[in-house]
């Protein structure tokens, strides 16, 4: 009896077993189709259709009856048609896949079973919604859609009822769509034009246009062949992502409606198809950005070969009378051992050379003019000996060199008792030499008859008796860190940019200079000095520009784009030298990431889409590559099954960034379980602040519609009552909740309207009596 037991036992087991396996072995594939209009035998626009792609069959019921009863469904795993109507995804063998289109009731829920090809045939969207009767259309009653403000991009779309015999056969339609600001009402542009044509209307006008009518009939191209003008109700719809030149200022789009047999034009009105309240999904994400650096030495540059100028005076006290330098005087020798010392290091210095010496002595006014100046020229000789004594006569004879003597005239003695705020004085030399404008003897003989002369005028002449020099060389060797560093502090020519560095020595700066503000100005002038030597950026001071700009949020898209092709899908693609040190880079990485932010902060986030695109996957560009994605609308749904994972990986990353964000991209998805998961969030964010009052809001507004939709009158009233409550709450701590309300699609009409008219009571001391 056991051992029957157990043979039954057994069999059993293995009978659960088996039936069991496909559901264990079930696996995710790729399933392929088209989806068709029954009715005419086309594709659907593609805006109007949606896929939602479901693993269990449970989940697609549950979500084809969510839609039933309050008339959407936001999942994750959603898709788009192509043009032509063909789509792909990857599915569960054991999975469904659920078809919406805008303008048709039918909802159509397919079991995946296993197949790998699935097409879809759907009677076209000839149905008026139910809150229409046709009936009671006297002429067009636009219904507009759920208008999207996604990055710089406005997904508007809207349904176009149009009554009984409204239509003929024998006519055309033409809806040219416009959009305007919504601040001035100010034409922004004419959009794509729609043109719909009776089946008869089409015949004659290929016979009227001669059988030619792309040339002939300028709206030819504008037809959609996929609905033909009839006598019957219909509705037209009108989908259209337009990109918005300001994202952040409110836009509107009428369309002209124009309706024509071949004689006359039969109606002409403006329709709203999208009004100035749009849901923007993202406007609360809160977000900085990081900045990218480029390795400081991978981008050294090298020293080039350049002629350098240097010029300077020596203070040199001579025995009187004489061409000989007074022992005394250790400063002066000091500055002549210097001199020399200077120049024996450049004309023996490895990769220097001295190409020119200037020499000039200059002797004070006091004496006869030719003594001074015979004077002059023999102290001059004297100092050019010696300050050329360490050049070889070899070497000497190979540089360029000049001597000069002068006498100091008197007015340079009236100049020095100025600086020493000596006026009277000065005044008294200035009116001699204006007594004696052309001798410089009587001039110097009235002087020294002056009171004063040998208590202040003589001690002061010895700032006359001066040598100066200038010279030049060409040096191929890279000035040291110190050396930069001090022609950079102490030299005004250099640190004011009357004179340029070569970009070594602003390479080793950027590493020297600690004053952000002198590092701004140093990237500045490196970013334009490299221009003009080459044409194009050096990157590396491009780079820290960006930063730096980025930094002060200074928003600038000019400074790396040269840097940048986005037609090269790669970053780093570099040029070396022999010495390994980078000559050119195309798509620096760091450039890629901060350009994006850039093109972020000016609101230009297509472009930001397509140069993150180039960006390699790794956790460094990871924040930068999500948030560009999500602004851009791209953190929900997909073509394909990898594109779904992907934009839920950026979803993932922005919501866990701060718990803001869980709420803002969890009211994003725009589903029931979503505005759950937000509604907790919520908990975590400061209750007193009027930006939580608005989110709760929110939420209040989706479950008012969601009740409404499914018949709960009780529970919508108490949801608005509780919207009404919460926006009032944030308006009353931050009067701008007010201006968001307005246009925020999140934000029901009907609940705003008892806001503004309760706000105009109060502001008028109460209710009406």
């Amino acid at each position: 009896m056991k051992r029957i037991l157990l043979l039954v036992f057994t069999a059993a087991l293995l009978s659960a077993t088996f039936a069991a396996s496909p559901a264990f072995s079930q696996e995710i594939k790729t399933v392929t189709g088209k989806i068709i209009n029954k009715t005419t035998g086309k594709p659907f626009d593609p805006a109007t259709v949606t896929i939602y792609t479901f693993n269990t069959v449970g989940e697609a019921q549950d979500a084809l009856k969510a839609i039933q009863e309050t008339g959407f469904f936001f999942g994750n795993l959603e898709i788009k048609p192509e043009a032509d109507g063909y789509y792909e995804t990857r599915v569960s063998e054991t999975g469904a896949l659920l078809v919406t289109i805008v303008g048709v009731e039918e909802k159509v829920l397919e079991k995946v079973n296993y197949r790998i090809k699935i097409d879809f045939n759907i009677l076209g969207g000839n149905i008026l919604p139910p809150s229409i009767k046709t009936e009671q259309l006297t002429e067009p009653t636009p219904i507009e859609g759920e208008n999207e403000i996604q990055g710089d991009t406005l997904i508007a779309t809207s349904a176009i009822p149009l009554p009984d015999r409204f239509g003929k056969t024998n006519a055309r339609l033409i809806l040219q769509p416009v959009l305007f600001s919504a601040e001035t009402s100010d034409t922004i542009r004419y959009l794509r034009p729609r043109i719909f044509d009776g089946d008869q209307y089409a015949l004659t006008q290929d016979r009227r246009m001669e059988y030619d009518a792309i040339d002939n009939d300028p709206l030819k191209k504008f037809v959609d062949t996929t609905l033909n003008l009839r006598a019957d109700s219909m509705i037209v719809n009108w989908a259209d992502k337009i990109k918005l030149p300001d994202p952040k200022k409110g836009y509107y789009v009428q369309g002209y409606l124009q309706m024509e047999d071949y004689n006359t034009i039969y109606y002409n009105d403006t329709v709203m198809l999208a009004s100035p309240r749009s849901r923007r999904p993202l406007r609360f994400l809160e977000y900085s950005f990081d900045q990218y650096n480029l390795d400081h030495d991978k981008y050294k540059e090298r020293a080039q070969k350049e002629l350098r100028n240097t010029a300077g005076n020596i203070s040199l006290t001579f025995l009187v009378n004489k061409a000989e330098i007074d022992s005394k005087d250790t400063s002066g020798l000091k500055q002549l051992e210097q001199l020399r010392s200077d120049l024996l290091g450049i004309v023996k210095g490895d990769g220097s050379r001295l190409t020119e010496f200037h020499i000039k002595g200059i002797s004070s006014p006091d004496g006869s003019y030719a003594s001074n100046l015979k004077l002059a020229k023999s102290r001059m000789n004297y100092a050019m000996s010696q300050i050329t004594s360490v050049i070889s006569r070899y070497d000497l004879d190979r540089i360029y060199h000049t001597t000069k003597a002068e006498v100091a005239p008197w007015s340079a003695v009236a100049d020095i008792l100025e600086a020493d705020s000596l006026m009277t004085q000065a005044q008294d030399v200035r009116d001699i030499i204006a007594q004696y404008p052309n001798s410089h003897d009587s001039q110097g003989l009235k002087i020294r008859r002056l009171p004063y002369y040998k208590e202040i005028i003589s001690p002061r002449l010895s700032q006359l008796r001066t040598i100066t020099y200038e010279y030049k060389y060409e040096i191929n060797r890279e000035l040291t860190p110190a050396e930069i560093l001090d022609r950079y502090e102490n030299d005004q020519d250099y640190r004011s940019g009357r004179k340029k560095f070569a970009l070594y020595e602003y390479w080793n700066l950027f590493s020297m200079v600690k004053d952000k503000d002198e590092l701004f100005e140093l990237y500045k002038r490196a970013y334009n000095d490299s221009k003009e030597i080459s044409g194009k950026p050096w990157a590396l001071a491009a780079n820290n520009y960006a930063v730096a700009c980025l930094q002060r949020g200074i928003v600038d898209t000019t400074i790396l784009s040269s840097l940048i092709n986005p037609g090269r899908r790669k970053v780093n693609i570099e040029t070396k030298r022999a010495d390994g040190t980078i000559s050119s880079v195309i798509n620096p990485d760091a450039c890629v990431a901060n350009q994006i932010a850039m093109l972020l902060m000016s609101d230009n986030y297509s472009r930001a889409s397509v140069l993150v695109q180039i960006l390699p996957n790794t956790e460094q560009f990871q924040m930068i590559k999500a948030l560009t994605m999500c602004l851009c609308g791209l953190y929900k749904g997909g073509k394909t099954y990898e594109e779904q994972q992907r934009n839920l990986g950026y979803f993932n990353v922005i919501a866990n960034s701060t718990p803001r964000n869980k709420v803002v991209m969890s009211l994003a998805m725009r589903n029931a379980n979503y505005d759950k998961a937000a509604e907790a969030a919520i908990a975590d964010l400061p209750q007193d602040d009027p930006l939580t009052d608005y989110f709760y809001a929110i939420i209040a507004c989706r479950n008012a519609e969601r009740f409404s939709s499914s018949g709960d009158a009780f529970s919508a009233f108490m949801a608005e009552d509780e919207a009404v409550y919460r926006l009032k709450s944030a308006i009353a701590k931050d009067k701008n909740f007010y201006h968001i309300a307005e246009t925020d699609k999140d934000i029901s009409e009907s609940v705003f309207t008892v806001v503004k008219e309760d706000l105009e009571k109060e502001k008028n001391g109460g209710d009406e009596q």
